[in-house]
């Protein structure tokens, strides 16, 4: 309880210290275009002062109030990234900048020096409100750090030389332990809580879940218990008449974990806003996807609309992600892996990768088929190759919609689970490098693997997008 009251002022406290360092920066960019537009502070007194002056107030004001109706929500600046950060503040001013421009227009549209201003001021306002919260979030983490973070070491267990692990733990400067227990050996772990206990150094114990490590981003607090979700829920949001599941990609991955068994011999999608439009188009290959036993949302505008339409807690499964998330959690070897598709280049690339970033993961085989229709035998060889191994997880990378077509086929047939991941091969394998996080964040990724590959992907995002938005406003007006 007190750390949540603490929580809380400090919260306020950051909170005021940015309205203020905006209502700072839009004063120095004020008389910063005032400036540049007449040379001398002085020179504007003689040049409609009163409107400018109604400018500047206006502006403070509205700044305030688009403050508090977008700004306050979320995590603070501190917490925040600097491209977060960048991100809102941009956001910030284009709100700010349309009521100011409005407001500007309406009241002085025959004042054509005063639009100048208005031009130069509001591109500095931007540029210095974002200076200002970058120098503060600076200064607060140098001297008090990010609300909430704290220097973590982790002790998994079974424990090595505990000596040495209280050594490192006092040289490293860490502010408290994280004991990881080795499920069923409560033994051990009351142990080192002792010892830990002894030596006065602060300690916690990961959350453990039907030997699963709980994850950061998990926990929901109800009534006076926190918990994990049990599986994924049953409840599905419908576009072009796709179902899609409504998840955090951790707790997809925790569902399919917990589930391995009944859903052994079934497929599993991640639906882009390519897919969706293919989908809307062609239901033969709708009835494919929605034959799947989950379909995630593999794009941030399907998750945005998911969120819009009232489902807390939706968020974009990409496929990549769904596997760095699975490889993590399965590098104990307790979930087993098979990968079907790509090219033999990508795939040697991929098992590298995958042991040196992942030590103990169960890679139980990698078959890139021919890239041709196979034969029925062919077929039956890779079905008992695959089969054979006795992988828990089979991943597909044929791309869309190839890749759930063969699922489909194959449903009965294939031991494990399926999951077609397109190029999340080649992500994971070096072979194609992601779009940065900031891009992916806002929905952008596809613009970025579209720079990159623009005469094959041109179509495929252009066209494609353009179609999403139209098939969306149809699907709206009625």
């Amino acid at each position: 309880m007190q750390n949540g009251v603490y929580r809380k002022k400090i919260d306020r406290e950051i909170t005021r210290s940015t309205l203020i360092l905006d209502e700072i920066s839009i004063i120095c960019a004020f008389f910063s275009a005032i400036l540049i537009r007449y040379q001398a502070i002085v020179n504007w007194v003689d040049r409609k002062a009163g409107i400018y002056v109604s400018m500047i107030i206006t502006s403070l004001l509205f700044a305030v109030i688009v403050f508090y109706v977008f700004d306050i929500r979320g995590f603070n600046v501190v917490q925040m990234d600097p491209i977060e950060n960048f991100l809102a503040v941009c956001k910030n001013r284009f709100f700010l900048s349309l009521l100011t421009v409005m407001y500007f227009f309406v009241t002085q549209r025959s004042v054509l020096a005063s639009r100048i201003v208005m031009g130069v001021f509001l591109i500095l306002s931007a540029v210095y409100g974002y200076i200002f919260r970058m120098i503060y979030r600076k200064y607060y983490i140098d001297h008090r750090g990010i609300p909430g973070n704290i220097r973590t070491y982790l002790i998994r267990l079974p424990a090595r030389d505990i000596s040495k692990t209280i050594a490192e733990f006092r040289e490293g400067d860490y502010e408290c332990a994280v004991v990881i227990p080795n499920h069923g050996d409560d033994e051990e772990t009351k142990s080192i809580i002792k010892i830990l206990e002894n030596h006065g150094i602060r300690a916690f114990l990961a959350l453990d879940s039907m030997n699963y490590k709980v994850r950061s981003g998990m926990i929901a607090d109800f009534d006076y218990y926190s918990t994990i979700p049990a599986y994924v829920r049953n409840e599905r949001f419908i576009l072009f008449g796709v179902r899609f599941c409504i998840a955090k990609t951790e707790e997809a991955v925790y569902h399919v974990i917990q589930h391995l068994k009944q859903l052994k011999g079934k497929y599993i999608c991640f639906s882009n806003v390519h897919t969706s439009v293919m989908a809307r188009e062609n239901r033969d290959y709708a009835q494919v996807l929605n034959g799947a036993a989950l379909i995630f949302p593999d794009g941030e505008p399907i998750a945005n609309l998911e969120r819009k339409r009232g489902y807390k807690g939706a968020s974009r499964v990409a496929g990549p992600d769904f596997m760095e998330h699975m490889f993590r959690d399965t590098m104990d070897g307790s979930v087993s892996h098979f990968f079907y598709g790509s090219t033999k280049e990508t795939l040697e690339g991929l098992r590298r990768r995958l042991e040196e970033k992942y030590p103990g993961i169960d890679i139980r085989g990698m078959y890139s088929p021919p890239f041709r229709p196979l034969t029925p035998e062919e077929d039956d060889e890779d079905v008992r190759q695959i089969n054979e191994s006795g992988a828990d997880l089979v991943w597909i990378g044929l791309g869309a919609p190839k890749q759930e077509k063969w699922m489909r086929e194959h449903e009965g047939r294939i031991n494990g689970v399926m999951l077609g991941v397109g190029a999340g091969f080649d992500f994971h394998a070096g072979t194609i490098k992601r779009a940065p996080d900031w891009m992916q964040k806002i929905g952008l990724e596809w613009l970025y693997r579209l720079f990159k590959d623009p005469k094959r992907l041109f179509r495929r995002y252009i066209v494609t997008n353009a179609k999403f938005l139209l098939y969306l406003i149809f699907r709206n007006s009625n």
